[in-house]
């Protein structure tokens, strides 16, 4: 079951416009849990780089912690999704959005696949 989300995340890699190519830093694949962790070249110099950890919930896979850091062709921070619980002033503790290094918003659970839509609306 992690085997095959984690397939499928790459699966999402391999299509995506703006994903020009990726490497897997580190990956742990369990019965019942998983981590990945992935940097990505985007266009226009851009890079991603990501990191998941997944169980298995009743029967379904559950992504515990997460963090999708996108910079730009400066290696200046463009967005940085996780769930780490540090920011606890937001509505959506622990899930935020880093839009500068100095400023947090709300933002809900968020995958790879949304972050990869939203690179995708700012850079095709």
């Amino acid at each position: 079951m992690i085997e095959d989300y984690f397939q499928g995340l790459l699966q999402s890699l391999f299509v995506s416009p703006v994903v020009s190519s990726f490497r897997i830093v580190k990956l742990n694949v369990q019965e019942d849990e998983g981590y990945i962790r992935i940097k990505c070249r985007l266009r226009k110099a851009h890079q991603l780089e990501f990191a998941e950890y997944v169980q298995v919930h009743a029967g379904r896979i559950a992504l515990i912690t997460y963090n999708y850091h996108w910079q730009d062709d400066q290696k200046m921070l463009v967005k940085r999704w996780d769930n780490v619980p540090h920011h606890q002033e937001t509505d959506s503790f622990p899930h935020h959005l880093h839009v500068s290094n100095t400023e947090t918003v709300s933002s809900g659970l968020i995958s790879i696949r949304d972050v990869l839509r939203q690179i995708e609306e700012n850079l095709l």
